[in-house]
């Protein structure tokens, strides 16, 4: 059953699959979650995401789905253009898991849990992270109650790291053997002093780029 009932009101289950283009290098982005800032691991630019790029794509879903122009099971592909270059998939979906997919009972994801929790598949297991709307949504938008699945906040840790402790790297200046841990891209060689940038086949097996994530929101009329 894709609507429930409950203190909330009639509920509406919404999918999304989100990413833009980053307005500075035109790097792809995802968005995989609400977020109000997104980074661009390219050119290290922080974007800001206006809360009306947001609210139109949940207001859109909800609609569609009233209106029974996006039926239970159905998604769309989407290009848009206007704050940014937005490719989006979104649809009439009960969020369901990744590993076994099999639909979330509506009745045990609280619509005002206040806080976060985890949902643990009853099929298979496995946990998902379910959270409140951000704080700007409960003036702005009302009708989200909770999202599932979704990085909050675009500094979250949400994928485990590619490498585990520091990789070896030879100075190209003097040849001395250093020990890189990604956190800066420029560093200087302890050996000859001259700063090193490493090159982009290190610094992306560092920090491999972000890909986009499915998630979900829960909106309700009252």
């Amino acid at each position: 059953m894709a609507e429930g009932s409950g203190s909330a009101g009639k509920v509406y289950p919404g999918m999304v699959e989100c990413g833009i283009k980053c307005p500075k290098c035109d790097g792809p982005v995802p968005l995989n979650g609400p977020w109000e800032t997104a980074h661009c691991d390219r050119c290290q630019a922080d974007i800001d995401v206006p809360h009306d790029f947001w609210t139109d794509i949940f207001n859109d879903i909800i609609e569609e789905i009233k209106s029974g122009d996006l039926a239970e099971g159905e998604g769309r592909n989407s290009t848009i253009f206007g704050t940014f270059n937005t490719t989006l998939l979104y649809g009439h979906l009960i969020p369901y898991c990744e590993e076994c997919k099999t639909d979330f009972d509506m009745d045990t994801l609280d619509l005002a849990p206040g806080n976060a929790f985890v949902h643990k598949c009853a099929n298979c297991g496995r946990k998902t992270n379910v959270a409140p709307p951000p704080a700007w949504t409960k003036e702005e938008y009302p009708k989200a109650k909770v999202f599932v699945n979704a990085i909050m906040e675009s500094g979250d840790k949400g994928e485990a790291p590619a490498v585990s402790g520091p990789v070896a790297f030879t100075c190209p200046q003097c040849g001395g053997a250093l020990m890189v841990d990604g956190a800066e891209r420029l560093m200087p060689c302890k050996f000859c002093g001259v700063n090193v940038y490493l090159p982009d086949d290190l610094w992306f097996r560092l920090h491999p780029a972000k890909t986009k994530r499915r998630w979900f929101i829960v909106m309700a009329d009252g």
